[in-house]
């Protein structure tokens, strides 16, 4: 026997039917957690699970909640991710991918990925700040921050199932360079800070590769 409505009352919103989600909702709660992680909302590993939840929903219920203690997204903030000349945002997030960051005059403050590297490299970077701090994270990922030599730079945090590495050249400090200050971690994955010289190659191959380019004897004179 059907239940006659009461006047005045409202309906009870479990008898509405579920709305199915589609991709499109699902890839718009992914980009809203990513923004949360850059503003500092929720950490890497909280990320990791209402990413994981929101692409394994079924209905928008579903993803409504995983977005439920989250303000609104402000409609004048800028993309995350974008780097565009002097516009370099305050953070950078990424999901299954690198962030490669080469500086110039502006550095993002926080940059994060899941299953995929950051690395930041400040040789190039031209400021007058007398600090300058990173805080940066991933989840299956390396973190890697280069510096010029004669730089000063320090690298604290954690990482679990990973290494922390520091390897900065012996040499006295430049004057007029910042302090560069990272804090980092990892989930499966490596912290590193090291020092290259300027135009030296942050891919270890290539340095080998040009290490011996370097020691190969010259040709022979042409004969006449």
């Amino acid at each position: 026997m059907t239940q006659e409505p009461v006047p005045g009352q409202q309906p009870d919103p479990r008898d509405s039917p579920a709305v199915r989600a589609g991709d499109a909702e699902r890839e718009a709660t992914v980009t809203r957690l990513q923004a949360a992680v850059g503003e500092g909302r929720i950490d890497l590993d909280e990320f990791g699970q209402r990413a994981g939840a929101a692409y394994a929903a079924a209905t928008t219920a579903e993803l409504d909640a995983l977005l439920a203690d989250l303000p609104a997204p402000a409609s004048a903030s800028p993309a995350v991710g974008e780097l565009v000349g002097e516009r370099t945002p305050a953070a950078v997030v990424s999901v299954f991918g690198d962030i490669k960051v080469a500086a110039t005059t502006s550095v993002p403050e926080r940059a994060s990925t899941v299953f995929g590297d950051v690395r930041i490299d400040l040789r190039g970077m031209r400021t007058s700040a007398e600090v300058v701090e990173l805080e940066l994270g991933t989840v299956f990922g390396d973190v890697e921050v280069i510096v010029s030599e004669g730089v000063a730079a320090e690298i604290a945090g954690w990482t679990v199932f990973g290494d922390r590495k520091t390897e900065l050249a012996a040499v006295p400090r430049l004057a007029g360079t910042p302090r560069v200050v990272v804090r980092a971690r990892t989930l499966f994955g490596d912290l590193r800070l090291r020092s290259l010289a300027p135009g030296e190659s942050p891919s270890r191959w290539r340095a080998v590769l040009d290490r011996l380019a370097d020691r190969r004897p010259p040709p022979p004179p042409p004969r006449l």
